[in-house]
């Protein structure tokens, strides 16, 4: 029996890896360009400066995604103990996700992508999306469900490398 289990966690996490490494192929290769977004909050972030003090959490999510209504919550509590930056994908105006913002009680920063413009740029391919941004560099990618300890284990990982 622990050898099948064993076997099933082995099996499950190459499946993962090897989608990750798959989805990730159309994002920005290298040094990421220098640009300053501006959040819903009215505050101006800019990823790549504060990559070089400590990794920063990009969450790409839609209001629209139903696996982005499961995960959210677990990130709107990281972000409390982590650098996480969002960007809601598609969906609608600012009016509209500032109003989702409040109607779920979420305090992290969100920068507004209603046309997909930055998801594109970055050829993030599905929501939610996740990508660990250090020294300037994404460090590591996933998309889907994850979990608030694999998303902390990850940010851990690029702090201590």
């Amino acid at each position: 029996m622990i050898k099948k289990i064993l076997l099933f966690f082995v099996v499950a996490l190459t499946v993962v890896t090897v989608m990750d490494v798959w989805r990730a192929q159309d994002l920005p290769p290298g040094q990421l360009s220098q640009s300053t977004w501006q959040t819903l909050q009215y505050e101006h972030v800019d990823l790549v400066e504060q990559s070089y003090g400590e990794p920063v959490i990009v969450y790409f999510w839609g209001s629209w995604c139903p696996v982005c209504h499961v995960l959210t919550p677990s990130v709107d509590w990281l972000a409390q103990y982590v650098p996480v930056v969002s960007v809601a994908m598609t969906s609608g105006s600012d009016a509209k996700v500032r109003r989702y913002l409040v109607d779920n009680d979420y305090q992290f920063k969100v920068v507004n992508d209603p046309e997909a413009e930055i998801s594109n740029q970055w050829g993030v391919p599905v929501t939610p999306a996740f990508a660990v941004i250090k020294d300037g560099k994404i460090d590591s990618f996933t998309a889907g469900a994850t979990s608030p300890l694999g998303l902390y284990a990850r940010w851990l990982w690029a702090s201590f490398r």
